[in-house]
């Protein structure tokens, strides 16, 4: 959990802290929807995964934290939640670091 933390929420936070106001603003309204879209996804997502058995999750095998939401523990939750910000944010970075300056 404190990976994913690190690897996309220190980020994500920081661009919508420090980048997201000089993003223009014809961007930043399709930004949070594409968010929320996709974290709506990733839970409809993580639940098809876990009725088919796609994937588990054992304490024996991986030391989590603890808590469960919606029968996953709440590290997927970390990680769809901080990945999705995460890479929009690199999406727009890239725009606007290879020239686009209307992103």
């Amino acid at each position: 959990m404190l990976t994913y933390t690190g690897l996309f929420w220190v980020p994500s936070l920081l661009f919508v802290l420090f980048l997201f106001p000089r993003v223009a603003p014809a961007y930043r309204r399709p930004f949070w929807l594409a968010a929320l879209i996709m974290g709506a996804v990733s839970i409809v997502m993580e639940q098809l995964f876990l009725h088919f058995e796609v994937w588990g999750f054992s304490e024996a095998v991986d030391p989590l934290v603890g808590w469960w939401v919606l029968g996953a523990p709440v590290e997927e939750y970390v990680y769809w939640f901080g990945a999705t910000p995460f890479c929009l944010s690199v999406y727009l970075g890239y725009r606007r670091l290879l020239g686009r300056k209307d992103a």
